[in-house]
């Protein structure tokens, strides 16, 4: 049954460019101690996908001896390293049908695609007790995409062949000169995912030294937490204030520093989980390690009884090996680890330190506004103070300059003293009534406010209890029905 990734996965299109190159390496290890050097031959080279089903798919002549014997004193293997042609999740590099005429020639683990398609660092084997053919594959854990770093191997005795099929490599180079740097380890098809693990482990030191250079480089600049040493001596001074420059922009950077670290640590841990599966994987194969099955007739060979014990020593020798770098590499990944941790709390320190910075500027700032406040308040209180005492006089003369007021005139027919005149009634029946009733409006509208900003409060008081009751019964006290359906 497919799962929804492979439902999901976007194959290549079959009319994809045939000449597209595929990094092909194929070898042989003489098992036959008598041959001159080490036994081991190796072949690299670039095919196109229209070579693939000759140049891979051949396997009815990958246990037939180069001496055209029917001994099998040879041991072979087949590496192919399908590139990254197309970005996206879910997303494969090769046509379904080529893909399903290599799991069924090569006998690929069955949930190779699967694995490939997963999210997360997975490591899944199988062993055919009646063939003594096993299978291998490891996918591991590189952020939030699918299809990075996998490799799905198979060991078949039966043709003295391991078929690897490496799948969206992120270091290509290293992995393969991992293989050529030490080819008589290829007898062990476990070497192979070895290989990926030690690859995948670089890049995480890689990503790891990136992210320490980033977090001393703002240390540096803010002055706060640089990292010392056991020498009191060389801590550095604590009486200079950093100057920084931009705080908000540093801050930002601290920002992006948690994200990648936190994507980082994710895939430290399952490189270690990955570690551990590789070795438990290795420690049952030495415990349930067989001799390779050939067949009743060939099995009553002397010689071939002879080579049958050689290979299991060889292999036996050097899957310790690859046991020892496996587990240093996982001991690596164990201080990786701790290191992440380390400058996860780094991180989270300038973090901190930059944030009371921004506070504390941000309050400096604030402060400036209210001493600005405060001389603009002064400012206004002066002349609200001169406008009360200039205030009476305007009024007066005001007042006086109306034509109710007759002062008298210098002229002898007009008299020199000051009159009244008899409509200044008026005056007050229009000022006064129209004070009273700007008074009248400006209580009423007061009073209005108050009620509906009363009733607002009361609304929203009652409200709250409601809210409250309807949270606690979405939290499953009320009770369902057997026909509703909880979202």
């Amino acid at each position: 049954m497919e799962t929804r990734e492979e439902k999901l996965a976007s194959w290549a299109a079959p009319s994809m460019n045939p000449e597209q190159n595929i990094r092909f390496l194929k070898g042989s290890l003489s098992l036959n101690t008598g041959n001159s050097g080490n036994g081991v031959r190796t072949s690299e080279e670039n095919i196109n996908f229209d070579q693939i089903e000759d140049r891979l798919l051949n396997t009815d002549s990958d246990n037939i001896d180069d001496d055209g014997g029917s001994i099998p004193c040879q041991w072979h293997f087949k590496v192919i390293s399908l590139p990254r042609l197309r970005p996206g999740r879910l997303v494969l590099s090769i046509p379904k049908q080529i893909f399903q005429k290599i799991q069924d020639k090569w006998n690929l683990h069955p949930r190779t695609i699967e694995i490939f398609l997963s999210n997360n660092g997975v490591l899944a084997t199988s062993h055919c007790a009646s063939s003594g053919r096993a299978a291998l594959v490891l996918k591991v854990a590189n952020s939030r995409s699918t299809g990075f770093d996998c490799v799905s191997v198979t060991c078949d005795p039966a043709r003295r062949t391991t078929y690897v099929l490496y799948h969206h490599l992120n270091n290509e180079d290293s992995v393969f000169a991992t293989l050529l740097s030490t080819p008589e380890r290829c007898i062990d098809h476990l070497f192979f995912v070895a290989a990926l693990y030690r690859s995948h482990h670089q890049s995480i030191e890689t990503h790891r030294n990136t992210m320490d250079d980033t977090i001393q480089g703002i240390e540096r600049q803010t002055g706060f937490g640089n990292p010392g040493r056991l020498d009191p001596g060389r801590r550095p001074s604590l009486d200079s204030y950093p100057a920084l420059e931009d705080p908000k922009h540093t801050l930002q950077q601290l920002s992006y520093c948690q994200t990648d670290l936190a994507i980082i640590g994710h895939v430290a841990r399952c490189c270690l989980d990955c570690g551990e599966w590789l070795l438990q994987a290795i420690d049952e194969s030495l415990k349930s390690e067989q001799p390779p099955h050939y067949g009743e007739k060939e099995r009553n060979s002397s010689q071939l009884y002879q080579w049958d014990h050689q290979l299991s020593a060889r292999l036996k020798a050097v899957r310790l090996m690859v046991r020892e770098d496996v587990e240093y590499m996982r001991r690596r990944t164990v201080t990786l680890v701790s290191q992440l941790q380390q400058i996860r709390d780094r991180t989270e320190s300038q973090t901190s330190f930059m944030l009371s910075i921004i506070t504390q500027s941000d309050a400096e700032y604030t402060a400036a506004i209210a001493v600005d406040g405060k001389r603009d308040s002064i400012a206004m209180k002066t002349i609200s103070i001169l406008g009360i005492i200039y205030l009476p006089p305007s009024f007066v003369a005001t007042l006086f300059s109306i034509n109710m007021f007759n002062w008298g005139g210098t002229d002898g027919n007009e008299s020199s003293s000051m009159t009244v005149s008899p409509n200044m009634w008026v005056y007050w029946a229009v000022s006064v009534p129209l004070t009273v009733v700007t008074c009248l409006v400006w209580v009423l509208w007061s009073k209005s406010e108050n009620k509906k900003s009363t009733e607002r409060l009361t609304i929203y008081r009652m409200k709250v209890p409601e809210s409250e009751e309807a949270s606690v019964s979405a939290k499953g006290i009320v009770g369902f029905t057997s026909g509703d359906r909880v979202v």
